[in-house]
């Protein structure tokens, strides 16, 4: 009996997961073809590119600050509510299997949905004390800090929104 009511359950749970293949292969992420990239997991969308794609340079905290007000007067994407990301939301971005290539030719742990040729290294929105701010190393899966007002490594700024509610 119980044997029979175990088969009937699998084979039902098989039929929908087979019916709906997107439950089990669905995609991490998916370019939205408007600058975006969404993170299906998170549901966090990230721009595509980053300000070393618009701007030829790198900035430091305070520049990537008002890269995101403009990016948000501009509605980019269609959207006011764009921000630097967290140090964690940047770890849980990067993928080992990244083959994507900074503007220096260095391999980046990035999905190949995002855009090639930008910055190694990002700013993140998250203070350390009051002169110092995280940046993460796209290469390497990089955690590091630095002063505010320097752009030694050339930082860029990758934004990140919440998807709306759906």
């Amino acid at each position: 009996m119980f044997s029979k009511a175990f088969v009937y359950i699998f084979s039902y749970v098989l039929l929908v997961l087979l019916s709906f293949p997107s439950l089990i292969w669905a995609e991490p992420f998916r370019d939205n073809n408007n600058g975006t990239v969404i993170d299906e997991g998170t549901g966090l969308v990230w721009q595509k590119g980053d300000s070393f794609h618009d701007l030829k340079k790198g900035l430091n905290w305070y520049d990537a600050l008002e890269y995101v007000t403009l990016k948000n007067s501009q509605k980019f994407a269609g959207y006011d509510d764009w921000r630097l990301p967290t140090l964690n939301e940047l770890n849980n971005l990067w993928q080992s299997s990244g083959t994507i290539k900074s503007k220096d030719d260095e391999t980046l742990g990035l999905a190949p949905e995002f855009q090639k040729g930008g910055s190694y290294y990002i700013w993140t929105g998250e203070e350390r004390g009051l002169d110092h701010v995280w940046y993460f190393g796209l290469g390497q899966k990089e955690n590091y800090f630095n002063l505010k007002d320097l752009a030694d490594l050339e930082q860029g700024a990758k934004m990140v929104r919440q998807r709306d509610a759906q």
